[in-house]
């Protein structure tokens, strides 16, 4: 007897009741050497509500891999039912068994198949996760997700935490490789046009945006629920909207299920809800079949998220991150929606994106003949960050759900320690009409100034199906400008972050955590015009401090011809001079002119 038959063999000695027994009684497992072609395999799984019933299966074979992908087993469905719906996303975690003995679970599948193959991940491989050691989470909570992701490449508005600018592959299945199935992420609370705008966002996370319920307030779950077939949900959001990854229980020893057949994320330990999961039905597709199912009841902890499996435990209930969203508008009263998110690193920004797009459309707000100002409140061990802008255009209730999310993943992500908020909270004012400026034109009243002065430049502006205006914008010319032709660069905030990039690129590298959130809350808002002055000299960027204009002495000081590296960085522009003036909405566009200075001029 292996040592979970023991184990059960142990607890009917000490008088284990019958009841509790069959709520953790493991069968026998077989082996992948024991299989061949023709075996016949039997399928649990859910079809409907909380029950849990059978399809037939034929086994065709095992196919090894190496030890980073593991082994998988083919099989072919047989029974009608399955047959005319297909192998369905929500069924991973489904457990296979032949001659009575659990084989595996049904975990992978191909896209647009002609008939109901399916790949197992072996039982065998799947019991190893059991057996990884866990932790207790410090704080409780549920994140982050993910290995370690050292030097990360996400950007925001030209920052970065690498220099590598070419964005990480997607990862794809191979041709012809079975892909393990996507997980039915049933969206509770969510409009029907909230819905679609979602669908994108979770279009590249390897989940399948499902309509779903709100989860109903019902008794306690019974042990015996999270038998093997049962369906489960892994909520990633909760209040008023839900979020739960749907999937199928495999294994359960005791207090402890093994679910999915494969991971959520390959995250390692991690700390997730589990909840009962009821299933509405299988939607046909002859793309993806998937169920349609919404969570039950808080049952478990997920503890374990690797590569054949995610493992977790019967009980407790991990503390999730609470974060809110405000809406106001003129002349309606201001509303306020409350949710629960997992703090999964991956997750996070599209979850608190996908509330705050949810959280608008309820309220009546989104559409395109409207302006949205948005602020972005997180808070971590008492101390808050906040960054705010406009949002206007073809579509604004999308474009400020991006610039919500962005800073979120590009604090998450990055390279140097971890962050995760306690809280977050995100406002909206909802402005009347479509309050969008594009720049149409500049000019200068003097093209030639003398060091000291100032250059007075006229912008052209105008209002989307709207007027056109002119503001006038002062620059300071520094006296210690010598005689020359010097770049003016005019335009909206946007566009001055893309262009000084460009220049002086040290400035949106960070070189820490507290370094990249001073940079990020220093990007320009969209509702202002800048007129920035340029001039060519040396900058270095040290240790994440900016020293600019830097004489020859002390560039060598700073930065010496033999050390380079991440904490030290050169720059061959200097600005010289930024001036700004704000505008009632975005401004979009820029202009480029060219001041002389001349001790000469008049």
């Amino acid at each position: 007897m292996n040592a979970r038959t023991l184990a059960l063999v142990a607890a009917l000695s000490a008088g284990t009741s019958a009841s509790a027994l069959a709520a953790v009684a493991v069968v026998p497992t077989l082996p992948v050497s024991a299989l061949h072609a023709g075996q016949h395999a039997v399928v649990r799984t859910g079809f409907a509500g909380d029950s849990i019933e059978t399809f037939d299966a034929d086994i065709m074979g095992v196919l090894a891999g190496g030890r980073a992908n593991g082994e998988y087993i083919l099989a072919r469905a047989t029974s009608p039912r399955v047959v005319a719906c297909g192998i369905a996303a929500g069924m991973s975690g489904s457990p296979v068994y032949v001659e009575g003995k659990l084989i595996g679970a049904l975990s992978m599948g191909w896209p647009f198949s002609r008939e109901p193959i399916f790949g197992i991940t072996p039982i065998g491989e799947m019991l190893t996760v059991l057996d990884q050691p866990e932790s207790v989470h410090p704080d409780g909570t549920a994140g982050p997700a993910g290995v370690d992701p050292g030097v990360s490449s996400e950007r925001y508005r030209g920052l970065s935490w690498s220099d590598d600018s070419v964005a990480a592959p997607t990862a794809t299945s191979a041709p012809g490789r079975p892909r393990a199935l996507p997980l039915p992420l049933a969206a509770g609370g969510l409009s029907p046009e909230a819905f679609e705008a979602a669908r994108g966002i979770f279009a590249n996370s390897g989940f399948l945006l499902t309509p779903g319920g709100r989860a109903r307030a019902t008794a306690p779950a019974k042990p015996e629920a999270m038998a093997p077939g049962s369906a489960v949900a892994v909520d990633v959001l909760r209040g008023d909207l839900n979020f739960s990854a749907i999937g199928t229980v495999t294994y359960r020893d005791g207090d402890r299920i093994l679910i999915f057949g494969h991971p959520f994320f390959q995250s390692g330990e991690v700390c997730l809800p589990l909840s009962t999961a009821n299933i509405v039905g299988i939607l046909p597709s002859l793309y993806d079949s998937f169920k349609l199912g919404t969570p039950g009841t808080p049952i478990g902890v997920a503890t374990q998220d690797r590569r054949p499996a995610v493992a977790g435990r019967i009980g407790g209930i991990p503390r999730l991150m609470p974060f809110s969203v405000g809406v106001r508008r003129e002349g309606a009263a201001p509303q306020q929606f409350h949710f629960e998110s997992i703090e999964d690193r991956l997750m996070l920004p599209q979850l608190v994106g996908a509330a705050a797009m949810s959280s608008l459309m309820e309220s009546g707000g989104g559409g395109a003949q409207q302006t949205l100002r948005w602020t972005l409140t997180a808070w971590r061990d008492g101390r808050s960050f906040q960054m705010g802008d406009l949002a206007a255009g073809d579509s604004p209730l999308a474009d400020a759900a991006g610039a919500i999310s962005g800073p979120l993943r590009f604090l998450t992500n990055n390279a140097y320690q971890r962050w995760a908020p306690d809280s977050v909270h995100v406002s909206f004012d909802v402005l009347a009409g479509r309050r969008q400026w594009t720049v149409r034109g500049a000019s200068l009243d003097a093209a030639t100034v003398r060091p000291g002065s100032t250059a007075r430049a006229r912008v052209e502006i105008e209002r989307w199906r709207g007027e056109r205006r002119t503001i006038a914008i002062v620059v300071a010319v520094p006296a210690e400008l010598p005689n020359g032709r010097y770049p003016l660069w005019i335009g909206g905030g946007g566009e001055y972050d893309r262009a000084t990039v460009v220049r002086l690129p040290a400035r949106y590298r960070p070189t820490s955590l507290e370094d990249g959130m001073r940079r990020m809350q220093a990007l320009k808002r969209s509702d202002a015009i800048y007129a920035a002055l340029w001039a060519r000299s040396p900058e270095v960027t040290r240790d994440g401090e900016d020293y600019p204009e830097l004489p020859v002495s002390a560039l060598a000081v700073l930065a010496p011809a033999q050390a380079t590296g991440e904490r030290i960085r050169r720059g061959e522009w200097a600005l010289m001079s930024l001036q700004s003036q704000g505008v009632d909405g975005v401004l979009r566009g820029e202009a480029a002119l060219d001041v002389i200075v001349d001790d000469r001029a008049p």
